[in-house]
């Protein structure tokens, strides 16, 4: 199996990050969404005042396939061990929504920091969403293996982008049409342009501009999955 990954989706209310996660995560066989804005409907919804059903929900699903979100009160306390959770567990696609306001620069909860570090030996795949870049903890950024920018205007974002992705993502989000992104991915010397077409159920990239075969978007990849030896914390 190819190893799992770390993505970021970085984007301002209203440009289509939601929309394009919902499509990266259609088809993963085993998830679990930190759902801190209730947008997500995909499989059972828990929250804070569900715990033990949600518990028994986990204990009962864990070994096979399930898509499970989390709507959190407290989303700064209750990401430490729901983070703790899916590490026990592993073998997951792990969506964590405004993840700058549970992951900061200069705090990072402990269990989560041990998904982003350490996630790929459990077999987990990180995607964080953020409205914007700035203040994200160095740890994720380094970790991450593919960065989707949705246009921005704000020009603190845009100064701490070219810091982190180079001088030639400014024109390239000053070109962008709606619904348009910039995607980075780790070890490429460019940035390609595409966006997500819902009437195809697909991304489409701009001529010139696509990605390798062999490194298609989404979780197509994620076949054959383990079964996960543990159960997660109460």
């Amino acid at each position: 199996m190819d190893e799992r990954k770390i993505t970021l989706v970085i984007g301002k209310r209203g440009t289509g990050k939601s929309v394009l996660v919902k499509h990266l995560i259609a088809p993963a066989r085993r998830l679990v969404v930190y759902d801190i804005m209730s947008e997500y409907k995909h499989g059972v919804c828990f929250g804070r005042e569900d715990l033990g059903d949600m518990l028994t929900f986990w204990s009962t699903h864990y070994r096979g396939a399930f898509r499970m979100n989390y709507r959190p009160l407290n989303p700064k306390v209750e990401i430490e061990w729901l983070a703790r959770g899916v590490f026990i567990l592993g073998d997951l696609t792990f969506v964590v929504e405004e993840i700058d306001a549970v992951c900061t620069a200069w705090v990072i909860p402990e269990w989560l920091g041990y998904c982003i570090q350490r996630g790929r030996h459990k077999n987990i795949e990180l995607i964080g969403v953020t409205p914007a870049p700035f203040g994200i903890n160095r740890d994720l950024t380094r970790q991450a293996k593919r960065i989707i920018v949705f246009n921005t205007n704000e020009p603190k974002d845009i100064a701490y982008l070219k810091n982190l992705l180079g001088e030639a993502i400014e024109a390239k989000l000053a070109g962008l049409e709606p619904y348009e992104f910039v995607e980075w991915r780790d070890g490429s010397n460019e940035m390609v342009v595409g966006k997500y077409q819902a009437n195809a159920g697909q991304i489409v990239y701009r001529t010139g501009t696509a990605p390798g075969a062999s490194d298609q978007p989404g979780l197509q990849d994620q076949v054959g999955m383990q079964e996960a030896p543990e159960v997660p914390p109460s």
